[in-house]
């Protein structure tokens, strides 16, 4: 029986016998295909795919190598291009605005201290605007009032209300909702705000006895719609023709022609925020007075809200002729209430 050579077979058969298990096994029947077809040059069109493929190979190395160094220097230069183009919109940016430069250096601090004041502008604080006031004043109301109130959370204590009315004329910079402002700040706003010429304020103190007796949201209510009557009663009856309350109503002794509540109105309405203040340093004044008179309970430092220490004198020496026997905890406690 003959034996067909490796040679001599066909050009079907011979991928059928090159391994498909592994790339070195097919680089390996690569080499002996290759091999074959120098070898027999009857037979080099057996090899001629496999070894059509290594040419290609090192041109696709050889073009990739020139691409990079064709690349390099093309991106070198485009930044080049683009550093030129931001020099330039520097000076553009610093001629728009009148400033004159004598180099690129110049050009890049101008803008980026442009940029540095632009994103302190955004960071500004917002403070409480009049727009809402204006508006009031296009539509004929003359005298605007502001109604807040403060010290409807503490455990001890009065609940105290302010009206306040600011003319059109005036201009109080710093006025914002009381929580916002320090102990110091509060105090010199109150000063510049009962000292502005056109002001008009009135405030109203509604004791813990009252609040225990109708409870802290009729309490609140009582003292804000009695400010605005005091208000009224010190301007002839005259004023205010317009009510702005903080909060989410308004009391019974009020109308809706003649008032509206603001939701967050202090931190929103100018006036509303001064009313806040005076409310609020009156309340911490009286606070203070009272810690004068039971030095235990530390009202100084808390203003009579339940902290910790507040509560550790509490269950020492139990509660004050100014404490709230409706407010948790002393309400329904044998302990604290001894």
């Amino acid at each position: 029986m003959l034996r067909t050579s490796f040679y001599q077979m066909p050009k079907r058969a011979i991928p059928t016998m090159v391994p498909r298990a592994g790339t070195v096994a097919v680089r390996r029947s690569a080499r002996l295909v290759a091999a074959a077809a120098t070898e027999n040059p009857d037979h080099s069109s057996v090899g001629d795919s496999t070894s059509q493929k290594t040419p290609e190979v090192q041109s696709g190395a050889i073009r990739r190598s020139k691409i990079a160094r064709t690349t390099k220097p093309q991106v070198k230069k485009s930044r080049e291009n683009a550093a030129e183009k931001e020099d330039e919109s520097c000076k553009i940016q610093c001629t728009t605005k009148n400033v004159k430069v004598e180099s690129i250096s110049e050009a890049k601090d101008f803008r980026a201290k442009e940029v540095k004041t632009l994103r302190r502008t955004k960071s500004l604080k917002k403070f409480p605007s009049r727009d809402l006031e204006m508006k009031l004043w296009e539509l004929g109301f003359r005298n605007v009032a502001g109604v807040d109130e403060a010290g409807r959370g503490p455990l001890a204590g009065p609940v105290v209300a302010a009206a306040c009315i600011i003319p059109a004329s005036a201009t109080i910079p710093g006025v914002d909702d009381s929580k916002k402002l320090t102990e110091a700040q509060r105090e010199e706003l109150y000063a510049q705000i009962v000292a502005t010429p056109g002001v008009a304020y009135a405030i109203h103190v509604v004791d813990a006895a009252k609040i225990d007796e109708i409870n802290i949201l009729q309490a609140t209510l009582l003292a804000m719609s009695t400010c605005v009557k005091k208000l009224r009663k010190e301007r002839g009856g005259e004023a205010p023709d317009y009510i702005l309350i903080d909060g989410n109503r308004i009391p019974d002794e009020l109308s809706k022609e003649e008032a509206q509540f603001v939701i967050k109105g202090d931190a929103e309405c100018h006036v509303i925020a001064a009313a806040s203040i005076l409310a609020k340093v009156t309340r911490d004044r009286m606070m203070v007075d009272y810690d004068r008179r039971w030095p235990v309970y530390g009202f100084k430092a808390h203003k009579g809200y339940g902290t910790a220490a507040h509560i550790g004198a509490l269950l020492n020496h139990g509660p004050c002729d100014i404490h709230r026997r409706s407010f948790a905890p002393l309400k329904g406690s044998n302990t604290l209430l001894r």
